[in-house]
């Protein structure tokens, strides 16, 4: 039992060290609360990575593979904890528009302890009269972390052009389907485990509301997408556990970030890398080996 609980701290605190080394920062006197105004592209893929058509937006320039998207952000250097809202989008002719609540992200490194630029997000989204569907993504911050460690100013616009940028993994969607081409944070293939016991019910009833859904360990999406332009392995977004698209995967690809405000917060000890969302994926291991061995 120790020995599972001691293991468990020294994963937590690696996590801890390598999401500070991603990010840049040295100690709590470079903590900045960052707030940023964003738009990018939504875009919805089936469990073998092809694009569904937005009915709601099928005449868009993306012929509705991709829906235009905007919201803000904000983003804690000291805590590698963020937050973000949505603007509410027209989604399959849904009665009311697609809105996304609780919108929570943690950088996590590399995803395994080690230096990386991966962001975990986990957030609720109602649609159509399914509230709480609950949607768990992996993304990549590669541009924005970049940005950051050159220094940021009010005012300042983060684009497609930002050393650093990433591609997103359904860029290589073909049939008439425009690449995205690199972005600041891009979602990649990565999946999440499930946090909580497994969902039961029709469309995993049982998992509606439940957030965060997805934490540590990663895991690598084996899946050969179909239809894509080049050879390529893993479909992009996290299977949703719940709800009418269950299976499917939802991208977010923020393609332009402008800084709206830059607050310096009280001090805060690295330390609090440990209180971070993104690690109850790890203490859900530590219970279930704790519970394997008892």
């Amino acid at each position: 039992m120790k020995k599972v609980a001691i293991k468990g701290a020294v994963k937590k605190t690696a996590l801890c060290l390598a999401v500070t080394a991603a990010l840049g920062v040295s100690g709590a006197a470079n903590a900045e609360v960052v707030n940023f105004n964003w738009s990018g592209l939504f875009t919805m893929l089936t469990s073998a990575g092809t694009p569904l058509v937005n009915s709601s937006a099928s005449t868009n320039s993306w012929s509705g593979t991709r829906t235009d998207i905007s919201g803000t952000m904000s983003f804690n250097t000291a805590t590698g904890t963020g937050s973000g809202t949505l603007v509410p989008f027209n989604f399959f002719n849904g009665s009311t528009p697609a809105a996304a609540t609780g919108i929570n992200l943690q950088a996590i490194g590399n995803g395994t302890g080690g230096a990386g630029t991966l962001v975990l997000g986990n957030m609720l989204f109602n649609w159509n009269g399914n509230n709480g569907i609950p949607v768990s993504i992996v993304l990549d911050g590669s541009g924005l972390f970049d940005a950051m460690n050159s220094g940021l100013t009010v005012g300042q616009t983060i684009g497609q052009t930002q050393t650093g940028d990433v591609l997103p993994a359904s860029n290589y969607m073909k049939a008439g389907k425009e690449p995205i081409g690199v972005v600041p944070v891009a979602t990649t293939t990565w999946n999440t485990t499930l946090v909580g016991p497994a969902c039961t019910g029709t469309n995993g009833a049982s998992c509606m509301g439940r957030s965060p859904s997805g934490g540590l360990p990663l895991i690598a999406d084996t899946v050969v997408p179909s239809g894509y332009s080049v050879a390529t392995t893993g479909i992009g977004g996290n299977p949703m556990i719940a709800g009418p698209f269950g299976g499917y995967n939802a991208n977010f690809d923020i393609t332009s970030m402008t800084v709206s405000s830059i607050v310096n917060p009280v001090p805060v000890p690295a330390a609090v890398w440990l209180l971070g969302s993104g690690l109850l994926g790890l203490v859900g291991v530590a219970r279930r080996k704790r519970s394997d061995q008892s």
